[in-house]
Order: structure tokens, then sequence, then C-alpha cells
């Protein structure tokens, strides 16, 4: 039996060419800004909602543990079927998700959230960023930080995006508390397991030793 001919390739020839050297050192970034480089974190199903009305719910999906803080993913999901309508409600979460005083267009009915720890300390978006005080360094920043992480997504009936709480909430227990007037959602607070989050920063790992 003769062999088979081989299949040609998926893919045309690709001639070679020099790329430039650009190994940069890492960035070195404060904690209060986001999860730090080449760490895998531990991950934590939350599934908790946070926020209820007829046609809307808040919910917290599950926190990306790092040994400096928290990111937190909410998820926000409506009852509307029309896509104009749904695109609205995105496109006012994506522009203001909360953050009041750093968006002049912030609905003062719109959707606002926060964190406070067992020892009283809250932040919620209605606060300013750290970066709206300008050059600020890591001394300058004592927290808690309530930081929004990359880029929303929505599909379908559901928006969500990751928000970074730093540091890492302490004690047994913290609280997040939501409000959305224009959605029918009266102020909410819902205690969650800090305990659980602080054990599972233990396994947070940098990716190369």
């Amino acid at each position: 039996m003769s062999a088979s001919s081989p299949q040609p390739s998926f893919f045309r020839p690709v001639a070679p060419r020099d790329i430039p050297d650009d190994d940069h050192p890492a960035l070195d970034m404060p904690p209060w800004m986001g999860p730090p480089w080449h760490v895998a974190p531990a991950i934590v199903a939350l599934d908790r909602e946070v926020g209820r009305s007829s046609d809307t719910v808040v919910s917290l999906v599950l926190a990306r543990v790092y040994r400096e803080g928290v990111a937190l993913r909410l998820a926000v999901r409506v009852a509307e079927t029309g896509r104009l309508a749904r695109q609205r409600i995105w496109g006012y979460l994506d522009r203001a998700h909360g953050r009041g005083q750093l968006d002049e267009r912030f609905d003062p009915t719109g959707l606002r959230w926060g964190v406070r720890f067992a020892d009283g300390r809250t932040v919620t978006t209605q606060d300013d960023s750290p970066w709206a005080r300008g050059d600020v360094t890591d001394t300058q920043v004592e927290g808690p930080v309530l930081e929004g992480l990359a880029r929303p997504q929505g599909y379908a009936d559901s928006w969500e995006r990751e928000f970074w709480v730093w540091p890492t909430p302490p004690g047994a227990t913290f609280e997040v508390g939501v409000e959305w007037t224009a959605r029918g959602i009266p102020e909410t607070v819902t205690e969650l397991d800090a305990e659980a989050l602080d054990a599972a920063s233990a396994r947070a790992r940098p990716l190369w030793l």
C-alpha cells in the first residue's frame, strides 16, 4: 500500500524577520493600584446577591485573591428584553459604574456600592480614587481603596466588571453595601466571609521564581 499524501499546512510560510529586544523590567506598582504582576491568584466562588429589585439583580460572582488585596467581580443582570434598553443601561455602567465624583455624568439615583471592613473603615464608589490626587505614591495612600479593573463586559442580560479592593479585608467578616434608586434597589448591606479570603490569599503564588 502506498503512503497517503501529506495534507497541506493550514498556514503559509512566513519569512523570518529580526525583532528588536523589548525586555523591560517588571513595573514596580504600589499594591493599592491593582493585582501584582506575574502572580496566580486563588479563586474563591462567591455567588452572592448583594442587591435586588423586580427587574435588577446585583451580585458578586467571584473573588481573585492575592496576598495584597482582592479583585471582586461585580455582575448586574436586568429583566429588559429590548436590546436598546439594555445598551442604555450598559452604557451608563461603562461610564460611571457607581463612581460618582470622577464622572460628571453620574446619575444621583444611579448604582453606588462599597465595602466596609470589620474595623469600621469604609470605601465606596462615591469616594475619590487616589488617582484624583495627582502624583500619588504608596506612602500617601492609607486605604481602603476601591478601583475598577480592565474593561467591563456586557452580554445579553448581564454586565460584569472586576474591582480591586485593597487591602484584603481584615477580620472575620466584611460588608458590601449596594444602592440603585433608579432601578428600585434600596440600600442593602450583605455580610461576607473575610476569613475565607484571608485563607485563600496564602494560595496565591508567583508564576515564575
